[in-house]
């Protein structure tokens, strides 16, 4: 017979009775002092002076135009910050960081943010002030990111953000830092589709970009006019294309006569430069427009336009420096170029195995071979 076997203590399953003993716990902690609880004191940071040591602020500015009126809201933001930081006793000016006509949905070219932040890394800034949210970043990644990779540092770096008086170093401030860091990128998204739309629109009514280009040079109006000695030098590179000369060929003569390029920089000429001058329509007087589109406003990268968006053609906008015969005929050149350089590309990784026949096993390198010949 089996022994039914019992708890030694008798348990409450529910857990009602649980909730219903910590409420009485508690109610008997706060009623009656418990006289072997030893409170412990926090240890008071002790400056190694005696004083309290001044907080490094410096002040970081930003405008994305190099427009006037921004140019105006860039030298105020200076001013301002550097006065903010010198009113104040208890901090200690530690330098501007200032980025101008440069955008904050990425900061791969804003070379005095990262080294403002390179600064904070080894131990020179207590403290950021700067404008807003969308001056710091308007990319929501970014932005935390940086303020989660300061606030790790030891000591920890803080942001304050003037206008919407916030601290990263405030534990209760980063999801409103968030919520604004999120419009702000979506401000930037709106302003970008709002530039987009503009441009199309001007393009789909035959109103295009008239960028600098070499044989060329703008009036007042903005309309291109011929200058002619850096048009004798366009020229040249379509006459000597046309004669058979490779772009290797005319980039070097171009760089042995001592002939500047277009930024007048450098005298040394690239094959590149010569294709894409042999590859622009602008010289026969035609202007294509849409040749490009941003496809991400946060990278800012221009994707070749092979059909996603509409693109146009605008006829005999200005003067010509070639013909349209010579242009296309160049264009021909080019095509053929290109088309016998895929086809040597496919050639040579035509590489299969023999199977019959006395060399079999053996691969074929020639791709002029064919397997019949070995049968």
């Amino acid at each position: 017979m089996e022994e039914k076997r019992t708890a030694l203590v008798s348990r409450k399953s529910s857990k009602t009775g649980i909730g219903q003993r910590n409420r009485e716990q508690i109610r008997e902690a706060y009623a009656t002092a418990n006289p072997n609880l030893e409170v412990i004191p926090v240890k008071e940071t002790v400056q190694a002076a005696g004083v309290p040591r001044k907080l490094r602020v410096c002040g970081y500015c930003r405008v994305s135009t190099e427009t006037e009126q921004q140019q105006g809201s860039f030298e105020l933001q200076v001013q301002d910050q550097e006065r903010v930081i010198k009113a104040n006793p208890a901090w200690e000016f530690a330098g501007i960081y200032a980025d101008e006509g440069i955008s904050a949905t990425g900061v791969e070219k804003r070379k005095e943010f990262l080294r403002m932040i390179d600064d904070c890394k080894n131990g020179q800034i207590d403290l950021i002030i700067t404008k807003s949210v969308s001056r710091f970043a308007r990319n929501l990644v970014d932005c935390i990111t940086y303020i989660r990779l300061l606030k790790n540092l030891s000591p920890p770096v803080g942001i304050y953000f003037q206008n919407d008086n916030l601290n990263t170093l405030d534990q209760s401030s980063e999801m409103m830092i968030a919520f604004m860091s999120c419009m702000a990128q979506e401000e930037s998204a709106k302003k970008s589709e709002a530039v987009k739309y503009g441009v199309r629109k001007k393009f789909a009514v035959g109103i295009p970009r008239c960028p600098r280009l070499l044989g060329y040079d703008k009036d007042k109006d903005g309309n291109y006019f011929i200058v002619d000695d850096e048009a004798r030098v366009v020229k040249y590179i379509f006459h000597y294309y046309l004669e058979g000369y490779s772009s290797i060929a005319i980039a070097d003569s171009l760089t042995r006569a001592g002939i500047p390029t277009i930024t007048g920089q450098s005298p040394i000429w690239c094959p590149g430069v010569v294709l894409s001058i042999l590859r622009n329509e602008k010289y026969c007087g035609d202007i294509a427009m849409q040749k490009t589109f941003t496809k991400d406003y946060l990278t800012h990268k221009a994707v070749k336009n092979t059909g996603q968006v509409q693109a146009y053609l605008l006829h005999n906008h200005h003067p010509p420096i070639v013909s349209k015969t010579d242009w296309q005929r160049v264009q021909e050149l080019l095509e053929s170029w290109r088309t016998r350089a895929r086809r040597k590309t496919r050639k040579q990784r035509k590489v299969f195995l023999v199977k019959k026949g006395r060399f079999a096993g053996y691969l074929i390198i020639d791709p002029s071979w064919t397997e019949n010949y070995f049968e």
